[in-house]
């Protein structure tokens, strides 16, 4: 019973923390924090087992470089190791240089201000995920340039892990050469094992239609890698890591991804959750202004070194910006080093604690300093002025949205020597397009103004390619009303993003993914035992009855409230394959009277 009162304490501090974390601050981290240092002795003191906390907090790390090894790329890494040592890695070196300095003149003591140094300098990996992927940017340049260096950071980590060991003050054959040489051969070992004994065991299961053992199987090699690194004195962290890759190395690892990522918020917050616990508010109680004043710093300096590097290769005020904010913060790595020292007996505690409470306030802090960044501080500075009427486009097309959709229309329309101009406020790197005699204004196509400097008084055709279904309804409903005679092509993410334009009056839509599909579907076709010219016409027959499909929904649709008429997308999609009619190969089809029925019920609608 004494061990069940502390774990219902804290799930329901985790439910009522995490959910406003997550809501607020855009990342779960600060509410496992919370919820810890709300039940730990500096608070609450609902939770003080010290035997407890610690088992929590060794099976969070281990969680948490599992999953680190399995989302981990090396080959990728080698590949852009030019540039993360002349981005990353120069920043890494000058943030850990001048944080040592500064830990120097505070405590005067070399070996603590080198480990508080280099941790300090090491930013968060799941705050800054989840961050990213709540704001929709991971896949953006933002997001790419942090993911990179959370990559490289994470290899430089390793090392640091695998060199405390030799900085303790003993003499046993777990250190100097002979502690290497078990590293290269285990690491050798674990290649060779995952070839020869892994990849097979694997194999055999699906061979055997065992499918459900992959999870068993997975466990086993993770506690058989935890078990050699225990047995070689290597750190059992390292161990983890190198079973997370050693998985992530097999064909089968979406398979084992799909079994154990439901645990892995789990498992990242049990982590936080640790770490709060054993958090301790004297630090702060005794010294507010420097414990503030130390969070404050060593944001400053992370972000200003960051941002000064990365806009030096990329001439971007707003990407460096964002990224250095982004970065900023400390987090698992440090947490992870600072508590190995401490372990070592290498950091004193009156350091360890006012430490702990710094990365913890900058894990905090980053998200709030984020939003203030990218909607109050660059709108403002970014904001644009009006293009001179002289310095207008003045291209017969105009590409509102230039993701994926509107980069292969830009390049189609290039290669035939269209000139163009293209809009959109979250590709800047796209400027290059004007060597070739296009234009590209990196603004927010939701602006009238905008539109207007992007030449839409003079373009004759303009292409809707915003990729946001909201956003790109407001600009059709404005292009509509203020520029009736404007010959306009729109993107439809789906179907019912397909009607809604419809009912705008828009006739030229392109459904996204449809004509990729169809030729898919037409190949497919011809492997199945189709002819060419067969297969082509079925395909052909297909489009002709679902364009009567569509016309015949949005007629209904016109009848009907059209948000409500479907209960859900498979229920559409249920209809759909009621009334796709199968036509067999051989045998002809009326295209003409399907065509007739298709013009009718155009003219209907």
């Amino acid at each position: 019973m004494s061990l069940l009162l502390p774990i219902i304490f804290l799930l329901a501090a985790s439910l009522i923390f995490v959910p406003l974390a997550k809501r607020y601050l855009g990342t779960t981290v600060p509410g496992y924090l919370v919820a810890g240092l709300v039940l730990g002795s500096s608070v609450t003191g609902l939770v003080e087992d010290q035997q407890l906390i610690q088992s929590l907090l060794e099976l969070g790390m281990i969680s948490f470089m599992l999953f680190l090894g399995l989302a981990f790329r090396p080959l990728q890494l080698w590949q852009e190791r030019r540039n993360l040592l002349k981005d990353s890695g120069l920043a890494l070196a000058l943030i850990s240089l001048t944080l040592v300095a500064t830990c120097f003149l505070i405590f005067n003591q070399l070996l603590a201000s080198i480990i508080v140094g280099f941790a300090l300098a090491l930013s968060a990996v799941t705050p800054v995920r989840q961050l990213l992927q709540n704001k929709q940017q991971l896949h953006n340049s933002v997001g790419q340039a942090s993911l990179a260096t959370l990559q490289f950071q994470t290899f430089v980590s390793l090392i640091l892990i695998v060199l405390f060991p030799l900085l303790e003050d003993t003499a046993t054959t777990s250190h100097g050469i002979a502690y290497f040489a078990a590293i290269m051969a285990t690491i050798s070992g674990l290649f060779l094992a995952s070839r020869y004994l892994v990849r097979p065991a694997f194999r055999f299961l699906v061979h055997k239609n065992s499918l459900h053992l992959i999870a068993a199987l997975s466990l086993l090699v993770i506690l058989s890698v935890i078990l050699i690194m225990d047995i070689l004195h290597i750190h059992i962290l390292i161990g983890a890591f190198l079973a997370g890759l050693l998985l992530a190395e097999t064909e089968f690892k979406a398979e084992v991804e799909r079994i154990i990522t439901p645990f892995k918020d789990a498992a990242s917050g049990l982590f936080f959750l640790a770490l709060g616990l054993g958090l301790s508010l004297q630090p702060l109680i005794h010294s507010p202004g420097l414990i503030a004043g130390s969070i404050l710093g060593l944001i400053l300096i992370k972000a200003g070194i960051i941002a000064a590097i990365h806009y030096y290769h990329v001439r971007h005020a707003r990407v460096s910006s964002l990224m250095a904010v982004t970065l900023a913060q400390s987090g698992e790595f440090s947490f992870i080093l600072l508590k190995l020292a401490a372990h070592e007996s290498l950091l004193p505690q009156p350091v360890l604690q006012p430490v702990l409470l710094i990365v913890f306030g900058s894990i905090l802090l980053t998200p709030l300093l984020y939003w203030l960044l990218d909607t109050e501080i660059l709108p403002r500075l970014q904001k644009k002025p009006v293009v001179a009427p002289e310095d207008v486009p003045r291209h017969p097309i105009l590409i509102v949205g230039f993701g994926r959709f509107g980069q292969v229309l830009a390049r189609a329309l290039h290669a035939q020597g269209k000139r163009f101009s293209a809009i959109d406020s979250n590709q800047p790197e796209a400027v290059f397009i004007e060597q070739y005699g296009h234009r590209f204004i990196d603004a927010d196509v939701s602006q009238p103004e905008n539109l207007r400097a992007a030449g839409i008084e003079y373009c004759k055709l303009l292409i809707l390619a915003i990729d946001d279904v909201e956003d790109s309804m407001n600009l059709a409903r404005y292009l509509r009303l203020n520029h009736p005679d404007l010959t306009l092509f729109a993107r439809a993410r789906d179907r019912h993003h397909a009607h809604l334009l419809n009912d705008l009056g828009i006739q030229a839509i392109w459904r996204e993914t449809y004509a990729s599909s169809l030729l898919m579907a037409q190949q497919a076709l011809i492997e199945t035992g189709l002819s060419s010219v067969d297969a082509q016409t079925q395909i052909e027959r297909f489009k002709q009855q679902d364009e009567l499909l569509l016309i015949q929904q949005h007629w209904v649709h016109d009848q009907q409230d059209s948000s409500g008429y479907y209960s859900s997308a498979i229920a559409e999609l249920e209809y759909l394959f009621e009334n796709t009619k199968t036509l067999p190969p051989d045998r002809l089809s009326n295209d003409q009277n399907i065509q007739s029925d298709a013009n009718s019920l155009n003219d209907m609608s």
